[in-house]
């Protein structure tokens, strides 16, 4: 994961049809919370408005074609997922649904991104513990302000604060508890991403090898412009638009160590 920079302004299509459908959610729960509580009504979500044409051009845009979470590249492959679950969430995989969701966020900017089928659809689905869930926001009249939450939010965090790479695999730096649920609720290290990341390392390392035997052999001309080819590319390879930009990262701090082959 990397720290993703959203404009400040959001897509017309969301300040202007998702503000009025956001007013139209919660008029409709202050009239009868308790028919949204118990699940006998449940809102009627728009994705022609939070997934329209400009919101998603708008997110692909900022997260460089990536999903918000793995950082494969998906382009235009990839769902508009929100952070907050807007229909229903649960603390815990395996426990029951609870409702409403955060149906006053489905059209907020803040609480859209990019992510792929694989951490929207599968795993992440209706997730969003809390460190205390007796802080949640239960409906639009509570603060988010209040919660605790355990997955790493990229557009107002700075992932690397939590999670760090041996080589392709992802761990929760000084075993904090957000990098743990963030690796563990997702699978970053299963379904895989460790093959993809290790793959995409191994070629990274070759590259690092040729700079360092350059460094080496300085009156080997032709050697020389190989390194600076490398060095380019690894260069190229730790910016925020590069598939697994985080491993890559961590993998040239560490000098490769934890790369095999």
């Amino acid at each position: 994961m990397i720290r993703i920079q959203k404009s400040a302004i959001p897509p017309e299509k969301l300040a202007q049809d998702g503000k009025r459908k956001r007013r139209s959610h919660c008029s409709s729960y202050s009239r009868n919370p308790a028919v949204y509580q118990l699940g006998e009504r449940i809102f009627s979500f728009d994705s022609t408005i939070y997934a329209h044409k400009s919101v998603k051009q708008a997110l692909i845009k900022a997260q460089h074609g990536k999903c918000c979470f793995c950082e494969r590249l998906i382009g235009t492959d990839g769902d508009v997922e929100h952070f907050r679950p807007k229909q229903a969430y649960k603390q815990a995989s395996g426990e029951p649904l609870q409702r409403p969701g955060y149906y006053w966020l489905a059209y907020e900017w803040d609480n859209l991104y990019l992510a792929c089928p694989g951490c929207n659809q599968r795993h992440k689905q209706n997730l969003f513990p809390l460190q205390n869930p007796t802080d949640r926001a239960i409906d639009h009249r509570h603060s988010i302000d209040f919660e605790q939450f355990l997955f790493i939010d990229p557009g107002k965090e700075k992932p690397e604060k939590f999670i760090g790479f041996r080589g392709e695999i992802a761990y929760a730096i000084e075993g904090n508890l957000k990098g743990k649920v963030t690796i563990d609720s997702l699978k970053l290290n299963q379904r895989s991403l460790p093959e993809a990341r290790l793959q995409r390392l191994q070629l990274l390392k070759s590259l690092w090898q040729i700079v360092q035997l350059a460094s080496q052999k300085p009156m080997d001309k032709d050697l020389q412009k190989e390194a600076e080819k490398a060095a380019d590319l690894l260069e190229k390879a730790t910016k925020e638009d590069a598939e697994f930009s985080a491993a890559s990262y961590w993998a040239l701090q560490t000098n490769f160590q934890f790369i095999i082959g």
